[in-house]
């Protein structure tokens, strides 16, 4: 087997290990099938995602939505994850969402608690300067991409990071776009997770646990 997959399998299998039983009881297909690797980044978090409420965004846009972007974080040992869902609308209003939950400790024997839903509407500045980000950085340029790719074309494979699944849907389709956000921060990407940090309020987790491990 290829050192580099049968290193993600390992950190698929560690992820698995610590996430409570609960967690795998639902699958609602939130990533598209086809889209290989992507699992390895917003899989971990992909069964509580569905248990939180959050639909497809593969399969079609919600009703009254112009864009939706999604930005899912996960800690490289799933000790927690959050995730920001962006809905803008025709109109020129926009919506943020978060849903997450963690290990009440730094410890997986610890109790999983899951985080109250987060809604608040986003100023139109604000709206505008995240539509911005995300044409300056390249991040959905492709319908799957990943920012972990050396320059010679192979991916690299970032054990125990943080990973971040970003998504949008549009009048154009689905993009989805990934990172090891945790080790590797892109220049070009990180105004945008900045950005996204800063107005979903999850720069701290419990307390001195910084978004970044």
């Amino acid at each position: 087997m290829d050192l580099r997959r049968a290193a993600a399998a390992m950190a698929w299998a560690a992820a698995c290990w610590a996430a409570p039983a609960a967690a795998s009881d639902k699958d609602c297909q939130l990533l598209p099938p086809d889209v290989e690797g992507a699992a390895i980044y917003v899989g971990y978090s992909e069964s509580r995602m569905c248990e939180a409420g959050l639909k497809p965004l593969w399969q079609g846009l919600p009703d009254g939505a112009e864009q939706v972007m999604r930005f899912t974080f996960t800690s490289g040992h799933d000790l927690f994850w959050r995730s920001v869902t962006i809905t803008l609308r025709p109109d020129g209003t926009g919506l943020l969402e978060v849903v997450g939950g963690g290990f009440k400790r730094r410890d997986v024997r610890s109790p999983w608690v899951e985080m109250r839903k987060v809604r608040r509407r986003l100023s139109s500045e604000a709206r505008a300067r995240l539509v911005a980000l995300a044409e300056q950085s390249g991040t959905f340029d492709h319908a799957v991409g990943t920012w972990d790719r050396r320059a010679d074309g192979e991916t690299e494979v970032f054990l125990h990071c943080q990973t971040l699944g970003m998504e949008r849907a549009d009048a154009a389709g689905y993009r989805i776009s990934t990172v090891n956000v945790g080790c590797n921060r892109p220049a070009k990407l990180m105004p945008l997770v900045n950005e996204v940090i800063r107005l979903g309020g999850i720069g701290m987790v419990r307390r001195n646990w910084s978004v970044y491990q």
